[in-house]
């Protein structure tokens, strides 16, 4: 369903217009003015130098940086991690407009996860009351103490047990008002024969899992008892409406503030390490929902930091999985160290056992993300075998040739040999061969990507810089001016625009597009990543102290130049002798179509 079928377009742009943007962003970060625009820390991922921008004209912000871009409405979305359509309302509540009604579906949809929060928020409560206040919670209770918590971690991220009994939370949220369909969408219970129904978490310990806002979402349960009646060991929530497992991190809500202000965060891999590392001390732990890492928590954590420490145990920090999850990591921008634990041990563990000092030993020690795969390369490998030898010797070679940075790659060479007791120069010749080889194809490959672009796209003389600037004016006064799309859409097409602004300007010089309900909301869903971003980026850029007339002299000149190549073109070809009769009468047709275009305009 459209988003903003929910809504009118004159209620959305109200809203807009109703927010005052800065004021808006300046809650989350400081904002200082530069010029007739705002410049802050970009809150969505780790910088030292400003690079994010706020144009309080057009309410728009875009971050050079990571690219982030858009309106009120969206910055709300990313900031809070809200859908379209809480956005709005939270942004209405702040700017006292009262909202339109939905439509029955509509307002069902919306109904429908504000009730699963409260479902789940209930549970939680429920949960809670069984381990601390009922008999049935006594066994888990203390084993929670066994395990080294106290009553303040109980209460500080809300653990809970799940009794032994088959309906007890599922007569419990039923006599509380929640149906049967509703408690099954959020996954707490299962379907059993004969369309009965049960509690899917039983004798289990219960971890609530929150988004980064604070709400309950999802949940873990630790089992008790071993029986095979039981199920697995862990058992978490399934997806639902309101939880994916790939877009949060266990903690989160948390750790949120401590990451920020360290710069980093420590990644475990259970619900007991997050705990006993926050008990001491070191509240910049979340942990993961699962070893591999995705890109959208690879992009969560780049919001508040750029570090990351990862803290498995050794088994399962060395597999395949969790290696590929930490290069989505470090592909985002993190700096990746890994803390080598002794095997058979964990953060949980080690801290219960050693404290604080001993595992702030642990960080410091840490190894960055490629000593450690050098590490797991040799690691249980006998070198004095040659078939080994060379193998290792070829992982080691393949994964340094990634290193683009000649300084850093001697570096490593170096480590490896010593590691090893490879050569240096044997190593440091077999990495440069198989560099230039990498690089070689990788050259071939962008001659071979910028001929086929050299080949689409307008060649466009040599003032490009000035000519995008006057592009991409044209184009951000397009957007924020509805006055002045019918007399630029007479001017202009998508030819007179090139590169990304060409893109853009396909979207929107199309069809009834053209009209003054040209909106990001509307063609949102159409742009990829990249547009999406330059969108707001040419919009944070636009100079508002342009006039209607100076606009139209800028689209002139666009159409102009096109208009002055086309005739180079023609002439270029008329100077040909081998052309036919036929072909010379289309080339001065439209030699003469261009000229009656120019003198028209004059």
């Amino acid at each position: 369903m459209d988003k903003l079928a929910r809504y009118s377009d004159e209620f959305i742009n109200e809203l807009k217009e109703n927010v005052d943007i800065v004021d808006l962003i300046s809650d989350y970060l400081e904002l200082k003015k530069s010029g007739n625009r705002y410049k802050g820390l970009c809150p969505f991922h780790s910088e030292k130098t400003p690079s994010f921008f706020v144009n309080p004209d057009n309410n728009f912000y875009h971050c050079f940086g990571c690219g982030a871009g858009g309106d009120a409405i969206n910055f709300v979305m990313e900031i809070e991690n809200l859908t379209f359509i809480e956005s709005i309302k939270m942004l209405a509540e702040r700017s006292g407009m009262e909202l339109p009604d939905l439509s029955d579906q509509q307002r069902q949809l919306y109904k429908e996860r504000e009730k699963l929060f409260s479902l789940n928020r209930l549970a939680a409560r429920f949960y809670n009351y069984l381990l601390t206040d009922t008999n049935m919670g006594e066994q888990a209770l203390q084993y929670l103490y066994k395990r080294g918590f106290n009553d303040q971690d109980i209460k500080k991220f809300q653990l809970g047990f799940a009794a032994d009994e088959w309906q007890l939370l599922l007569n419990f949220l039923q006599k509380k008002g929640f149906s049967i369909h509703l408690i099954k969408k959020a996954g707490l219970i299962s379907e059993g024969k004969n369309n009965s129904h049960y509690d899917k978490f039983r004798n289990r310990v219960i971890f609530p899992i929150f988004n980064n806002r604070g709400e309950v979402i999802a949940f873990g349960g630790r089992i008790l008892n071993s029986e095979d009646s039981y199920g697995p060991k862990y058992l978490n929530s399934p997806e639902t409406p309101i939880f994916s497992k790939k877009k949060n991190l266990y903690g989160l809500h948390l750790a949120k503030d401590s990451i920020r202000e360290q710069n980093s965060c420590i990644i475990m891999e259970g619900y007991t390490d997050v705990i006993q590392a926050h008990k001491n001390g070191f509240e910049n732990s979340i942990a993961s929902l699962g070893t591999a890492f995705t890109e959208e928590q690879a992009k969560l954590i780049k919001r508040y930091a750029e570090n990351a420490y990862i803290a498995y145990d050794a088994d399962t920090a060395g597999n395949k999985a969790t290696l590929r999850g930490l290069d989505i990591l470090s592909n985002t921008g993190i700096n990746v160290k890994v803390i080598q634990l002794e095997e058979g041990s964990d953060p949980d563990q080690l801290l219960k056992n050693e404290g604080e000092e001993v595992f702030n030993n642990f960080i410091e020690n840490a190894v960055n993300l490629i000593d450690f795969k050098i590490n797991m390369i040799i690691n249980n490998q006998d070198l004095s075998e040659p078939g080994v030898r060379k193998k290792v010797l070829r992982s080691i070679v393949e994964l340094l040739t990634d290193v683009k940075d000649n300084l850093e790659r001697e570096i490593y060479i170096e480590r490896a040999a010593e590691k090893t007791n490879f050569k240096a120069e044997v190593l440091a010749e077999e990495v440069e061969k198989e560099f230039k080889k990498k690089k070689s194809r990788n050259n071939q490959r962008n001659r071979e990507k910028t001929n086929k672009k050299r080949e689409k796209e307008f060649d466009l003389y040599s003032q490009l810089s000035y000519y995008q600037q006057v592009e991409e004016e044209v184009l951000a006064h397009f957007i924020s001016n509805p006055d002045l799309r019918e007399e630029l859409a007479a001017r202009l097409s998508k030819n007179d625009f090139n590169g990304r602004t060409s893109q853009l300007a396909e979207y929107l010089f199309k069809g009834s597009v053209i009209s003054n309900s040209v909106q990001l909301d509307k063609i949102k869903d159409s742009l990829g990543e990249e547009l999406l971003s330059y969108w707001s980026e040419i919009l944070v850029k636009q100079d508002n102290a342009l006039d209607k007339g100076r606009i139209l002299k800028l689209a002139d000149y666009l159409s102009s130049k096109r208009i002055a190549n086309n005739k180079k073109k023609l002439c270029a070809l008329l100077s040909k002798k081998e052309l036919s009769l036929d072909k010379l009468n289309n080339i001065l047709l439209t030699f003469y179509s261009l000229n009656y275009n120019i003198e028209r305009r004059d």
